[in-house]
């Protein structure tokens, strides 16, 4: 059971020597507290899960980064709360990515009888742009384990950039500055990517038909 008489300074300094003690007494102390801090940030967008997430991120947070305390800034519940509200924000953006991501693939799909949603960059008016939802497509499509197949068939880099854009929701900037490439390159690469997934889903499905026939 956690012991009684700690100190807020206390508990830093213990973090700060990594006794494990010190970690039991701060969640002992603050888990209800930024748990319904959290959820107040998250609102609508998410769940108990994600709040409890956060939670669980904010005290892993609190461990590793107990350097960045510094008492003469502020009290240490202060710093607690500020980085409990700073990991609710980020989770919020990812949270309202996901939402905005599969609406895109809704909207998408619906185009995929024709080639509009292939059209390159550039080729869209004004707010137009299409963006296909990969996770809301694993999520939705009964073929996952095609896709999974396709998605293996791309090149290593691409792949890389599919997965930074459709589960870990980065925008075309983010990715372009992590990569080195310009946000044109990074476009013009997902859309080849979206591309050379539908014609491989669609071989399948050719596949997948033709075998239905033979039995």
């Amino acid at each position: 059971m956690v012991q009684r008489g700690w100190s807020d300074e206390e508990i830093a300094q213990g973090l700060l020597a990594r006794q494990p003690e010190a970690l039991e007494k701060l969640i002992g102390r603050y888990s209800r507290e930024v748990y319904y801090f959290i959820r107040l940030i998250l609102g609508g967008v998410g769940t108990a899960q994600d709040a409890e997430e956060c939670t669980n991120d904010l005290f892993i947070a609190a461990w590793q980064e107990i350097e960045s305390y510094a008492p003469g800034r502020g009290t240490f519940r202060t710093w607690l709360i500020m980085r409990a509200r700073y990991i609710a924000l980020d989770r919020r953006r990812q949270l309202q990515r996901r939402q905005a991501s599969v609406a895109s693939w809704q909207e998408a799909t619906s185009g995929w009888g024709t080639h509009e949603s292939l059209r390159r960059p550039g080729e869209f008016g004004q707010g137009e742009a299409r963006d296909v939802g990969m996770e809301a497509l694993l999520e939705q499509s009964e073929q996952r384990e095609e896709l999974q197949r396709a998605l293996e068939m791309l090149p290593t880099f691409d792949r890389h950039l599919v997965y930074l854009r459709y589960f870990k929701f980065a925008t075309t900037e983010e990715i372009a500055a992590k990569t080195g490439l310009t946000k044109h390159a990074v476009e013009t690469r997902l859309w080849r990517a979206r591309k050379s997934l539908k014609e491989a889903l669609e071989e399948h499905a050719r596949e997948r038909i033709q075998a239905t026939r033979m039995v």
